[in-house]
């Protein structure tokens, strides 16, 4: 964890001012994301596709499995054994266990739907370059949805904020895609200033998840992914037994550098009468910085490994595409 403050911060830039604390102003509206750009990134991705989660795994590139039995199947459940199944997929222990035969589902590849989970809490809005990170995360989200809609895969989206979530089930369908953004969009506009980070939102949302998606699926979960709770983490076990998931950290430059501005006050938020004073000129602070982010960043990215889900950092400032592209998510 961060010492002294959160990684949700204001910044204050007055030089040589370490006390100044100036009052949050509410963000003009060119702060916020508009249908007219997300819808724009459909033209900029027609001769793209999604890379399966082992393939980004591994680092490699490629599409899906093949559509055949066997590498191209993915175990759903077991199941009582009904006339017709295939006898090879009998799961004998199982049936030994229950003395009645019980069988193994898969589904084909080219069944599962696409879900983008989209993450807008006051937590990410925040940023210091280009655009904010609720801006980014739903930028990355609206862009892995248009590459999934031109394989004809069916979308959908659960996005939440500090207040609400919402669901729209997967569909093979350009107005269900256009719902989704718009909801995503309505929930970003709710807010009016950053705050901390709250495990609890994510939680929340993974243990819904739980609830709610069918297995076969592939999940993107997009936002802050350095916080999540010890229970979140067993709740993305539960979901990853039964499908694909890709992680993406949306960050701000400043939360992985001091830039070299003087004295910065840096505060968790409006509500904070102490902020935290320091020289960003001064080589160990820049360095003690740096390095506690690149800390939790490690010990986040070891946990989701363990999980088996890749974990991929996307800064706020860079072209959305380029870095899905980079990071071989989509080619």
């Amino acid at each position: 964890m961060w010492p002294f403050f959160s990684k949700k911060r204001t910044l204050d830039q007055e030089t040589n001012m370490p006390d100044s604390h100036p009052n949050f102003s509410p963000p003009s509206n060119e702060l916020y994301s508009n249908l007219e750009d997300l819808v724009a990134f459909r033209f900029h991705v027609k001769q793209k596709k999604l890379v399966h989660q082992n393939r980004i795994m591994s680092s490699s590139s490629g599409s899906h499995h093949a559509l055949r039995k066997g590498q191209g199947m993915t175990f759903s459940e077991v199941r009582q054994y009904q006339p017709g199944d295939d006898i090879r997929h009998i799961d004998w222990r199982v049936t030994a266990r229950t003395q009645k035969p019980h069988t193994k589902v898969f589904i084909e590849e080219h069944e599962r739907p696409t879900i983008l989970v989209t993450e807008q809490t006051p937590a990410l809005f925040f940023g210091t370059q280009v655009r904010l990170k609720t801006a980014q995360a739903l930028n990355v989200s609206a862009i892995l949805a248009w590459v999934a809609l031109n394989q004809s895969e069916r979308v959908g989206g659960f996005t939440f904020n500090h207040e609400q979530q919402a669901w729209i089930p997967p569909k093979r369908s350009q107005h269900t895609l256009l719902y989704c953004l718009q909801k995503s969009i309505q929930m970003q506009s709710s807010i009016q200033q950053p705050m901390a980070v709250n495990p609890m939102h994510w939680q929340n949302s993974l243990k819904q998840l739980t609830q709610i998606v069918k297995p076969g699926s592939k999940l993107f979960l997009i936002g802050d992914m350095l916080q999540l709770s010890h229970t979140s983490r067993g709740y993305l076990q539960k979901l990853r037994r039964h499908n694909d998931i890709v992680a993406l950290h949306i960050v701000d430059p400043l939360e992985k550098s001091l830039p070299e501005l003087g004295w910065l006050n840096l505060t968790q938020n409006r509500t904070v009468n102490a902020p935290l004073a320091l020289n960003s000129t001064n080589k160990t602070i820049q360095q003690w910085y740096a390095q506690m982010y690149q800390k939790q960043w490690q010990n986040t990215f070891d946990q989701f490994i363990k999980l088996n889900i890749p974990l991929i950092e996307i800064n706020s400032d860079e072209n959305p595409v380029k870095a899905l592209c980079r990071h071989k998510v989509i080619l």
